[in-house]
């Protein structure tokens, strides 16, 4: 086993020496075939002891590689082979080891595949899903309801447990099956969505699979757009750097930066490198034409660190495809306390107003501008500022508030870590006015203003009173609202309790 040891251990110099490509594997050919010749003149020259000193480094470095750091990167059957093999090899040599490692490699891929559950999870159309971007205006909602064009063309597959050699074959096999079976069929995607979310490790020799499926997606599927769901901010649960391979497109002479009209497909303003922004990407990607023409350039490849972003950039790609027009609407008046006119002046108290009644429409879908207009003539304006406490979880609900512009946090006192981003348009306080009950949450102003319209509960008595089919629109706004929190993805990510009927 002599031979063998020192031809790895050769390998193993040359890795550490940064040895790699063409250029240094074909000088070391050189140098050995040069030292073939003047090696027998020169090797009197060199130390007996140093052959040794070299095989010992060798042998206690490839030790502490092997053994001690590889301690918490696999699980207990994969690291109990290594002592296996470690224990052969300084017993038996480096031959028996060999065969060792194989007997190991079989064993373990043998009890792997038997312990480990199925790597896909579920496949399904985002159909019966609902992203927080709910409300949405009436004609944007109506081009996702489509059975033609809508969230039936976006197809979800959610992964679980580990990714290994021995299962990725089966996954990548499984999902091309998939495709396959609904190409050129009414049901053919347009999205693919693959959830990491519930994967808890993933092997390099995985990773390197998911990156080959990116790129089969799109040349053998022409899928459009193939989003990858990280379920973290830190990437996904490898040492591979996925998050840049499934980031890049297939063809990188075919992108464009990402332009002012793209960037509303990220629901923001256009960014040029990574960010913690609000289009919760892990890595900013840049943008390509879609082979079905949107209008927009989009990405090829995404990666999201929350299904649920994930699920609303495929729904802007969908209302892109359709008619880009209604993206540059939602998002005209984002900011509309800060954003200036072409005059240079802010928007006016009027515009700002019809904004907010567009918002409450979306909210009331189906009901007449007027009607939606005397609901709203009760709501009074009001302003907040950064940190500034909208109410305290357990404070009397006296209130509905409609948030017109800034950014607002919903949070739970007693459960450390539990909260969530208000967006605008969002109705809040509507169901403790109606039942009576107190706050349920503690909300907070966490941008640099925050304007809110206010529904106080004098006025919602009244409007009970004197107009109950008007009243009735705050009544459906609970229905609607309830209903999207049990088709929203994330009550669908680790088990669903609650089916949508």
């Amino acid at each position: 086993g002599l031979q063998n040891y020192m031809t790895y251990g050769g390998s193993i110099l040359y890795a550490k020496a940064g040895g790699e490509g063409k250029g240094s594997s074909l000088a070391v050919s050189i140098g050995t075939a040069a030292f073939f010749f003047v090696g027998p003149s020169i090797a009197s020259y060199i130390p007996r002891c140093m052959a040794g000193t070299l095989l010992l480094h060798i042998g206690i470095d490839l030790l502490l590689e092997g053994v001690c750091d590889s301690y918490g990167n696999f699980d207990w059957l994969e690291y109990g082979g290594i002592w296996f093999i470690t224990i052969i090899m300084t017993i038996y040599g480096m031959t028996a080891a060999l065969l060792a490692g194989i007997a190991s490699a079989l064993s373990v891929y043998a009890a792997q595949s038997v312990s480990y559950q199925n790597p896909i999870r579920g496949i399904l159309t985002a159909s019966s899903l609902r992203s927080s971007s709910w409300n949405r205006p009436t004609e944007a909602a109506s081009i996702l309801d489509s059975n033609e064009i809508g969230r039936k063309k976006i197809l979800i597959i959610q992964l679980q447990g580990h990714l290994f050699f021995g299962n990725v074959a089966q996954l990548t096999d499984n999902i091309k099956a998939t495709l396959e079976q609904k190409k050129g069929t009414p049901a053919e995607p347009w999205i693919v969505i693959i959830d990491f979310t519930l994967v808890l490790g993933m092997d390099s020799s995985a990773a390197q699979a998911i990156g080959k499926l990116k790129d089969t997606m799109r040349k053998r599927f022409h899928i459009d757009v193939a989003i990858f769901v990280s379920g973290s901010r830190d990437g996904f649960p490898c040492k591979y750097d996925l998050s840049h391979e499934l980031s890049c497109p297939a063809d990188p002479a075919d992108q464009d930066t990402i332009s002012k009209e793209a960037a509303l497909l990220f629901g923001g303003e256009a960014k040029t490198e990574e960010t913690d922004g609000p289009t919760n990407l892990v890595h900013t990607p840049r943008l390509i034409r879609s082979s079905r023409d949107t209008g927009l350039p989009i990405p090829q490849n995404l990666v999201c660190d929350s299904l649920d972003s994930a699920l609303i950039f495929a729904e802007n790609v969908l209302i892109a495809r359709k008619n880009p027009c209604l993206l540059e609407d939602i998002a005209e008046f984002r900011e509309p306390l800060t954003k200036s006119n072409n005059e240079g002046e802010f928007y006016s108290s009027d515009e700002e107003k019809r904004y907010a009644i567009g918002l409450l429409s979306n909210l009331c879908p189906g009901e007449s501008l007027p009607d939606v207009e005397q609901l709203f003539s009760l709501f009074k304006r009001e302003v907040y500022n950064e940190n500034e406490i909208i109410w305290r979880q357990g404070s009397v609900s006296d209130s509905a508030k409609l948030l017109v512009k800034g950014r607002l946090l919903s949070l739970l006192e007693n459960e450390e870590g539990t909260l969530e981003q208000i967006p605008t348009g969002a109705m809040l306080g509507e169901l403790g006015l109606v039942k009576g009950i107190d706050r349920l949450n503690t909300v907070q102003c966490v941008s640099d203003g925050a304007v809110l319209y206010s529904l106080d509960r004098e006025d919602w008595d009244v409007l009970k009173r004197d107009n109950p089919r008007i009243a009735r629109f705050i009544d459906m706004i609970i229905v609607n609202y309830l209903s999207h929190r049990i088709q929203h993805v994330n009550s669908r990510v680790f088990e669903t309790k609650y089916l949508p009927v």
